[in-house]
């Protein structure tokens, strides 16, 4: 960019900053379609510089999308690239970077997949993988991974596995430059990312007898030729150095020799052999368990840390070597400030705990340990924690981490699911309820399922996300029995729909109502005439209730209780006291039955008298029945 604009190229950071006739460029990562047509509405001349890989993934998506298939983007989401693929993919499109982004893929019958030109071929073969795994359908894998890209990876590979030190050139944002880079480390620890040839330093090729360089699709030559000349002039200046002293903190390339009872003895290229100790070859070495691992011949990277010892040894270390590294790729682990991992808890120390990773020593405040205050540091001790990045500073080797911001994190995406979540499954509901509304009528029976129980009834789901309410007193004609004592959730049930409120969105339902009322059943035993006996339960001011059955209770009016006049029932009866009486009246409406003990006394009395009459007009007879026989045998 800066010889563009050395040439009188300027950037300019949208279309409106451009005047019409003017000539614009679009740059190789590609635009979106609306952009080439803005330009072209304000008059521009267009210079597209598109790489043709990328254009071929820009109409790839496109014809996908028209085809009616979601259209799956491997790549970085923030990649200008991948920006420009999805804007020709249209809204139908997901891009997917991490696996935990397969969790936004949505339910589709077909699906398209391109991916950026510049990403590893490896990652996508996993994340294509992952995505069919997730979601099944008609998948149709267009492979638009540049090759050119492909073959430099590759090559990359090889050259690192072949060299003493690595070097990878380039923009650090690049995304292309940091996959060769990424791809070398594991192949070769010497691996570098460097900017240009300002960032070289000695210690880098310190020990390097074959150095291997790379660069980006988009590194200048210039930038590999100067660094190629810096590190000629500086490989010249390290052997100076080292022919005249050598240094404690430098890093050298070892042979092992031998191995003693004491050490592992190594070739390292200086006037005296190297001596490591085993305990400076791995954490807590000791000869039984370092030994068995270490041949004559391995090459090993390791750090000056003391002069010649008494037998003319200089010691080294592998275990320094390796953290400084380890110090060294930190920064480029850690661009993402938000990115997890997993340390393992060291010691409890004065405010914190140390923690181990990658075989560095770091610290977690103890502010930082939990989303809660921490009595006590000591029970993380042991423990492997998820952590992320607070504070960095390879020079003074501090790295401070956070458990906290982590499990902050988790909660805020957890309660983002959940609201999600949640209003999805209200926007259902109402739905549902709507439709519920249209579909069900009161006085209808339906078969439910009890969802739950509480104290004043039980929820059943007559319709997915319907459910009514069955108060507690519509569950039984029992009163005194407990929904929990007849059902519980998960249960069948018929239920009789007993009212509709759309309004209020309500649904009232009723067991009760499906079953037979006892009293009304019991009752069907008792009419208007009988004679039957029944138990004083309890008085009233005005006459007594008498239990008739199980279910039948009747009521005696004061009136009817005595022949002559009583001031209370009670001067007459006595609860438990078993009764005659007589049915004077059986309300099933209201539930009420009315009864006499006078008639029931009566009636005895006339069947008693009835055995004692005699032909017709006998004496004996009532003198009232006597003088209505008369009246009716003169008319």
């Amino acid at each position: 960019m800066e010889s563009l604009a050395q040439k009188g190229v300027q950037c300019k950071e949208t279309l409106a900053d451009f005047s019409a006739g003017d000539t614009v460029i679009f740059r190789s990562h590609g635009a979106a379609p609306q952009i080439y047509e803005e330009a072209e509405q304000k008059g521009l001349k267009i210079i597209d510089a598109t790489c043709p890989h990328v254009r071929k993934a820009q109409k790839t998506a496109a014809a996908l999308s028209k085809e009616g298939r979601f259209v799956i983007i491997i790549g970085e989401k923030r990649h200008p690239e991948v920006q420009s693929i999805k804007a020709w993919a249209g809204k139908d499109s997901l891009v997917i970077e991490t696996a935990d982004d397969l969790e936004s893929l949505p339910v589709r019958d077909k699906f398209g997949v391109v991916s950026q030109t510049t990403f590893e071929a490896g990652k996508f073969n996993l994340l294509l993988y992952l995505s069919q795994e997730k979601r099944s359908g008609d998948y149709k894998v267009e492979r638009t991974i540049c090759t050119a890209t492909a073959e430099r990876q590759e090559a990359a590979r090889k050259l690192a596995g072949n060299c003493d030190a690595f070097f990878v050139f380039g923009g650090k944002n690049s995304a292309n430059t940091r996959h060769l880079a990424e791809l070398a480390r594991p192949i070769n620890p010497r691996t570098y990312l460097l900017q240009d040839a300002s960032e070289i330093t000695l210690s880098m090729l310190a020990g390097a007898e074959k150095i291997g360089i790379t660069a980006g699709a988009s590194t200048p030559q210039e930038i590999i030729e100067e660094a190629i000349v810096a590190m000629e002039t500086m490989e010249e200046l390290l052997g100076q150095e080292e022919s005249m002293k050598l240094h404690i903190g430098m890093i050298v390339e070892g042979t092992v020799i031998d191995v003693t009872k004491d050490e592992v003895v190594v070739n390292f290229g200086y006037q005296s052999e190297g001596s490591v100790p085993f305990d400076q070859w791995v954490q807590g070495g000791t000869k039984e368990t370092v030994a068995p691992t270490v041949n004559k011949g391995d090459k090993v990277t390791l750090k000056v840390i003391a002069s010649e010892n008494q037998d003319g040894l200089v010691v080294l270390s592998k275990t320094r070597a390796e953290a400084d590294q380890a110090w060294l790729k930190l920064p480029e682990e850690f661009t993402d400030e938000k990115k997890v991992v997993t340390v393992k808890g060291l010691r409890a120390v004065k405010g914190g705990l140390t923690v181990a990773y990658e075989g560095l020593t770091g610290f977690i405040p103890a502010s930082h340990l939990d989303l809660r205050h921490v009595d006590d540091v000591k029970e993380y001790e042991g423990k492997e924690l998820e952590v992320s990045l607070l504070e960095i500073n390879p020079e003074k080797k501090r790295l401070v981490f956070s458990r906290r911001n982590v499990l902050r994190e988790e909660r805020a995406a957890r309660n983002a699911a959940y609201k999600e979540e949640r209003a999805r499954r209200e926007e259902e509901r109402k739905e549902a309820m709507d439709k519920a509304f249209e579909t069900f009528h009161e006085g209808e029976t339906v078969e439910g399922t009890i969802r739950s129980i509480v104290d004043f009834g039980m929820f059943v789901e007559i319709a997915p996300f319907v459910q009514g309410l069955v108060h507690i007193s519509e569950i039984s004609w029992d009163r005194s029995v407990k929904p929990a004592d007849l059902y519980k959730v998960g249960d069948k049930v018929e239920v009789y729909i007993k009212g509709l409120d759309a309004e209020k969105g309500r649904i009232s339902l009723s067991v009760k109502a499906l079953q037979e009322d006892p009293w009304q059943a019991a009752a069907k035993n008792i009419h208007v005439g009988d004679i039957v006996t029944g138990t004083v339960l309890r008085f009233l001011p005005f006459g007594a209730i008498v239990k008739l059955n199980d279910k039948n209770e009747g009521m005696i009016h004061i009136s009817e209780i005595s022949e002559q006049r009583i001031e209370k029932p009670e001067d007459v009866l006595e609860v438990g006291q078993e009764v005659k009486v007589k049915v004077l009246r059986v309300d099933t409406e209201h539930k009420k039955i009315a009864l006499s003990i006078t008639k029931a006394k009566e009636d005895a009395e006339k069947a008693e008298m009835s055995q004692y009459l005699g032909k017709k007009g006998a004496l004996s007879q009532d003198l009232g029945e006597k003088l209505a026989e008369v009246e009716n045998e003169a008319n």
